[in-house]
């Protein structure tokens, strides 16, 4: 049975955040009932709900009558979890807000999400994604900014200064200004960030007895998603900090091939494409048998920039003269990360992927086998079965007003009480083993969930952490630096694993085996050890290969949305995306409902997960039946990079940019009596949805030119007032953000001194639980940094670590 077998979730949310929490809740094993209002859904027609819906009853409830609100009370008595994404005070006006549920139920978790928060200054805006990513400045992070954001934090001139950048090498669409997203990235973070604090919620329960108003917002999945840029640090020049991959002048490794195909080549090795390509067919020398042993390699160091420019161009015409297949054949024989670029819906046609799991069929009583995301973490002792399609609003009425009926006379059921927590996972142990992004993030999360982990660093890695990207996925962690390679290295990790309760790492699994590492040897060790593993792709051939954020979102599908292939556009790698970080939340969820079963049953187990995993559910919007007859009509950005459709765009005016999301037909009446036009309400191009779509590229005409007259501030004021969801796109947010009296109230940012960068300030703790908070455990480490005290806890004498310093086992600084 899944690990949730026995969770009762009430889903009152809408949109993309809470739907998607709650079906991966259904998914291992939770009984979800959507409730849905009178008139429906009001976000129904998106694609993802084909997807999102699945595995749940569905139940028509109106919570604005003393019938449906009594109802739901009776519902929430015997629940464990009730998702909402009501607007502020919004469930207080209805009743069914935390306190009033919770009066029957002191069990019972509730998770909220908004758009920027239950208060402050911006509670009251629209919480739809792009909005919100417009008027946070997220949609200027998605190519990064020039100079990078970081530079632009400390007040300096920023990476490279006059620099331009060489035809063909500027990120996304050859124009300045904000992009918007092909994948909706804010909403995605929320998504993540939803899930794991409804587990952590429910693994703290089994200690407290209780149960806790979780929250989280938009806003702090923008933090979530901007993590790598949105830094300020005191000393941003500290050698390797900042680096070329937030600066939109770099180029990201896209190359079209013969077949007019692109691939993502990550990160662009010189020496490699040069190289095979030298001949009339592609072949691997002697010069480029291994790329370790490169001799024109580009690191992430922002001087480096320069190489990408110079080479680019050259390496462009080398793959431009052989097919995907052959480039992505030679690269996987050499050991190098180059992947093709593929629409969603061909990543969904991958048998690769469907043997995996990872892609699924579930038969639809209307559609027949729809193709479709599935397993995106896996626990090995608490497998799952996604097998239900999603049900029509209604279908479930009788059966859950029979359970209101009955739970309104039945007592719930009663805690047997338990011990105070700090945080979630007070007391816990982690190992981590990880490398570069996807590994550590994981643990970081679990770091700011009250665990204490332990980072088993190289030796040699003051290179990788001296840079913003490793900062950002290390933070509260102690570091030993070990040689895995000794076998006095390996008697040090053996010694920690007696004491730990959960090992996590995304090294190459045949390479774990090789170091001793892997989940037998250390279960041998600790038989209740939980144990994850995360990896590149998918189980199969390819697991093999090195992979990366990067070649997954090519794989997956993410690149194309985000470049607008849809539309002739040129790929993007988003710096916003959630590949690494997606596959670290993954990571955290299921460690933390490995914790939740091991409480129960004493039983540790393994578990797994990957980028690619991470990359489908953050394209898991697109579906298709298996003979592809019938695809999901899933957003498609424009090759301009400005939006999906007229109603939801940005649009560039007299001065700036404006951002518009409109979804019911009376916001477009008030957008055309707002524009002077008030006769198109009723032209019957535009007078409904349908219309609109057939006649898409007219009204964007029409809207282009009636806004191009005044600036995006006097727009907003004017459409503000008249009631048509806008923003304007704005990059100067984050200039306030740090020392925003309420951003560090709610501890949504957080300070810290670091000994190379000095004081910091960066993403705080992302969501909010109100009996059991996280917490900030301190800066990101060196490597090395806690060797000594480490070593003395497991009880090794001061001569002993000397020794084994002075030899090159650990490092102690």
């Amino acid at each position: 049975m899944g690990v949730l077998d026995g969770v009762e979730v009430l889903d009152l949310s809408w949109g993309i955040s809470g739907p998607m929490a709650a079906m991966l809740l259904a998914d291992h094993g939770a009984r979800v009932t959507k409730i849905d209002p009178p008139g429906g859904d009001p976000f129904a027609q998106l694609s993802g709900y084909q997807v999102w819906q699945r595995g749940k009853r569905r139940a028509t409830i109106d919570l604005k009558g003393p019938e449906g609100r009594a109802e739901l009370l009776a519902l929430a008595r015997h629940a464990d979890v009730v998702i909402e994404s009501f607007g502020p005070g919004v469930a207080t006006r209805l009743g069914v807000d935390h306190d009033q549920l919770a009066a029957g139920n002191p069990r019972l978790i509730t998770c909220s999400i908004t758009g920027y928060g239950h208060t402050g200054k911006h509670a009251d805006r629209p919480a739809i994604d792009a909005l919100v990513a417009a008027r946070t400045g997220h949609q200027w992070e998605g190519r990064g900014v020039l100079g990078g954001t970081i530079a632009r934090l400390a007040g300096t001139e920023g990476i490279l200064p006059g620099v331009e950048a060489p035809e063909g090498c500027w990120v996304g669409t050859e124009r300045e200004g904000p992009l918007f997203a092909g994948v909706p990235w804010p909403s995605l973070a929320t998504s993540y960030l939803t899930s794991l604090a409804v587990n952590a919620a429910l693994r703290a329960r089994e200690i407290t007895g209780r149960g806790q108003h979780v929250h989280t917002s938009l806003l702090q999945g923008v933090l979530c998603s901007t993590l790598g840029g949105w830094q300020r640090v005191e000393k941003p020049d500290a050698p390797h900090f900042q680096t070329w991959i937030i600066d939109p002048r770099a180029p990201k490794g896209f190359f079209r091939c013969a077949d007019g195909r692109w691939t993502h080549h990550w990160v662009p090795l010189p020496s490699f494409v040069l190289g095979v390509s030298a001949g009339d067919h592609l072949e691997v020398t002697p010069e480029v048998s291994s790329p370790r042993r490169a001799a024109t390699r580009i690191s992430t160091d922002a001087d480096e920039m320069v190489l990408l420019h110079h080479y680019t161009p050259l390496m462009a015409e080398a793959v431009a003269r052989f097919g995907s297949e052959d480039w992505v054949r030679i690269a996987a024989e050499v050991g190098v990360p180059v992947q093709p670029v593929r629409a969603p819906e061909e990543a969904l046609s991958d048998p690769l992927l469907l043997a995996d799991g990872c892609v699924t069929e579930i038969v639809d009583p209307k559609l027949g086998p729809v193709r479709q995301v599935g397993q995106v973490y896996r626990l090995a002792a608490c497998p799952n079965v996604i097998d239900t399609p999603p049900a029509p609003p209604g279908t479930h009425d009788t059966e859950v007003r029979a359970a209101a009926a009955a739970a309104a006379t039945t007592a719930p059921a009663q805690s047997p009480g338990g011990r105070p927590l700090s945080a979630p996972l007070d007391g816990v142990v982690v190992l981590d083993l990880g490398l570069a992004v996807a590994g550590p993030f994981g643990t970081q999360l679990l770091a700011d969930l009250g665990a204490t982990v332990i980072k088993v660093s190289a030796l040699h890695d003051d290179f990788w952490m001296s840079n913003h990207i490793a900062m950002c996925c290390n933070r509260g962690k102690r570091s030993i630096a070990i040689n895995l390679k000794d076998p006095d290295g390996l008697a040090i990790v053996h010694d920690l694993v007696r004491g730990a309760d959960i090992v996590q790492h995304n090294m190459r699994y045949d390479a774990a085996v090789r170091l001793g590492v892997d989940y037998e040897s250390l279960r041998a060790i600790n038989p209740k050890l939980i144990y994850c593993h995360t990896r590149g792709f998918e189980e199969g051939p390819r697991s093999v290969l090195p992979g990366n954020d990067q070649t997954g979102a090519a794989l997956a599908g993410s690149e194309w949305m985000d470049g607008g292939l849809d539309d002739g556009g040129n790929p993007v790698w988003s710096v916003t995306s959630l590949g690494d970080t997606g596959n670290g939340f993954l990571s955290a969820i299921g460690m933390v409902q490995a914790l939740y079963h091991r409480d129960r049953t004493g039983e540790g187990q393994f578990l797994d997960t990957s980028i690619i995993y991470a990359h489908l559910l953050n394209n898991s919007m697109a579906w298709m039946t298996a003979d592809g007859s019938t695809v999901g009509e899933r957003q498609r950005l424009d090759r301009d990079q400005l939006g999906w459709e007229a109603g939801y765009r940005l649009y560039a005016t007299a001065e700036g940019w404006l951002c518009i999301a409109l979804w019911r037909d009376e916001q477009w009446q008030a957008l055309f009596d707002a524009i002077g036009r008030p006769g198109l309400g009723t032209d019957t191009r535009f007078t409904d949805r349908a219309g609109r779509r057939a006649n898409d590229a007219e009204l964007t005409d029409l809207l282009r030119t009636a806004f191009a007259h005044r600036a995006a501030t006097e727009w907003f004021g004017v459409l503000d007032r008249a009631g048509v969801p806008c923003e304007v796109s704005s990059p100067d947010f984050v200039l306030s953000l740090f020392d925003d009296p309420e951003m560090v109230d709610k501890g949504w940012v957080a300070s810290y001194d670091h000994p190379v960068v000095g004081r910091m300030d960066a993403m705080g703790i992302l969501f909010d639980l109100s009996d059991t908070p996280g917490r900030i455990m301190g800066p990101p480490f060196l490597p090395g940094q806690h060797s000594r005290p480490i070593l003395r806890e497991l009880g090794y004498p001061d001569d002993r670590i000397d020794e084994l310093a002075n030899r090159g086992v650990i490092l102690d600084r």
